[in-house]
């Protein structure tokens, strides 16, 4: 079982949280209300997002559904992804004055409004985006434009830039699609307002549907060729409870010289493949790679989840060299990063 006493501690924090919820929600809906948030109540609330891990950040937000949503949020912290999802699953039910998310949802209307930062205000407005994809990398590089940036050191422009691109796109899809975020005072070409940042986006977040799974044909080493396949985006945010690694090494008969699978290797491993996804269970697989007689199999697993035995029951008997299965607590998927485009 993959599972710690860290991930214990934080359950039950994460339990005391809502136990305290439930009592207090009244409280801030009240504030909310009233606009008139005491010190008290803001202290507490943080005090409490806080024992499940103190660099999680919280906020009340409009709800979709519901009147208001309350959003604890990793913050691309990558370790933070699985916490956040955690509490949100053990959240209760929505109804139709609250509703909860572990990221922070798109909320364009905010872009209406001004923020104070390091004491100058920022119409958000007047902010423009231009931006532009990269194929390769399916990603869309953005400069975010404010002329009052002049004002602002580049952490408050950032801090303005992505606080802006999660009201227009939402935190997940900022960190699927947006790729290098840079600040400008000085109107960019092309720059135009969020709507077509978002129309972009949308675009290229469809080109992708129909194509989850990407091919990929690396650099050769010592002359013999690697091949890849890779869940396309290859990004932990799509599945923030999965921060354990399990690479599963199989060793096949290889074609001379290429190091490639023959044809009836090929043809085995694919069965294998479907045996060690059906042992797998919730874990999911979401690269592969072949070269010089090896294929590794890369999964993530939610910590705590049982994993690692029935996929060695799985590999068991495979009959073209012994199989290795690990596992590591991963949650910034660096074990893959570098089979991204």
């Amino acid at each position: 079982m993959l599972f710690s006493n860290q991930h214990r501690n934080t359950d039950r924090a994460i339990a005391e949280f809502w136990r305290w919820w439930s009592g207090a929600r009244h409280r801030v809906e009240v504030a909310i209300a009233d606009s008139a948030w005491s010190d008290d109540l803001v202290t507490e609330v943080s005090r409490r997002v806080k024992a499940i891990d103190k660099e999680l950040e919280w906020e009340f937000a409009q709800g979709s559904r519901a009147g208001y949503s309350l959003v604890v949020s990793a913050a691309g912290t990558p370790r933070l992804r699985a916490v956040a999802e955690r509490w949100c699953r053990a959240a209760p039910a929505s109804d139709g004055t609250w509703e909860y998310h572990s990221t922070r949802q798109p909320d364009p209307s905010s872009l209406s409004a001004a923020l104070t930062v390091a004491g100058h205000e920022i119409k958000l407005p007047e902010l423009r985006f231009a931006c532009r994809i990269d194929a390769d990398r399916y990603e869309v590089d953005v400069v975010v434009h404010h002329p009052d940036f002049v004002q602002l050191g580049e952490p408050d422009r950032l801090r303005v830039a992505f606080l802006a691109l999660d009201w227009l796109l939402g935190e997940v899809a900022v960190e699927l699609w947006v790729g290098v975020v840079e600040t400008s005072a000085t109107l960019p070409p092309r720059a135009e307002p969020g709507e077509t940042l978002v129309a972009v986006v949308a675009q290229l977040a469809r080109r992708l549907r129909d194509t989850n799974w990407l091919s990929l044909e690396r650099a050769p080493v010592g002359g013999q060729p690697q091949l890849a396949a890779i869940r396309q985006p290859l990004k932990p945010v799509r599945w923030p409870q999965l921060d354990t690694h399990l690479a599963v090494v199989v060793p096949y008969r290889a074609e001379p010289g290429t190091g490639l699978p023959t044809g009836a290797a090929g043809l085995a491993l694919d069965r294998l493949e479907e045996r060690i996804t059906a042992a797998a269970g919730e874990a999911t697989l979401v690269a592969h790679e072949t070269s010089a007689g090896r294929r590794t199999f890369h999964l993530y697993a939610e910590a705590g989840a049982s994993v690692v035995e029935p996929v060695r029951d799985a590999v068991r008997g495979w009959d073209q060299g012994r199989v290795r299965v690990g596992s590591r607590y991963d949650p910034a998927w660096r074990a893959v990063r570098d089979l991204r485009p």
